[in-house]
């Protein structure tokens, strides 16, 4: 389990998970022909008929997904908290400025 605290908010729990070692295997992109990629029609593909179904029932594909979205809930709320206190110090400056005026 890992908590998490982040100021102004209530500590949170994760639990921890273990995720396989993957073997990626190594792309030599040098050697990867882009031209030839030119010459390839996709205007036929109608993408709604492709099946994911073997990709998005992975449980690693499952449990990056939500790591994904962890991760960028995350960062949504780190800038949200950023832009109030950015709005509490401009309301500062500015109740310092007009008392200094």
């Amino acid at each position: 389990m890992t908590t998490i605290s982040l100021p102004g908010l209530p500590k949170i729990t994760i639990p921890s998970v273990k995720v396989p070692r993957l073997q990626i295997p190594k792309i030599d992109l040098p050697k990867i022909d882009l031209p030839s990629l030119h010459s390839i029609d996709l205007t036929h593909v109608d993408i709604r008929k492709i099946d994911t179904s073997a990709i998005t029932s992975n449980p690693i594909v499952k449990q990056a997904t939500e790591v994904g979205y962890t991760a960028v809930g995350f960062a949504v709320l780190g800038f949200q908290k950023a832009q109030v206190r950015r709005r509490e110090l401009m309301g500062q400056f500015a109740s310092r400025r007009d008392a200094a005026q």
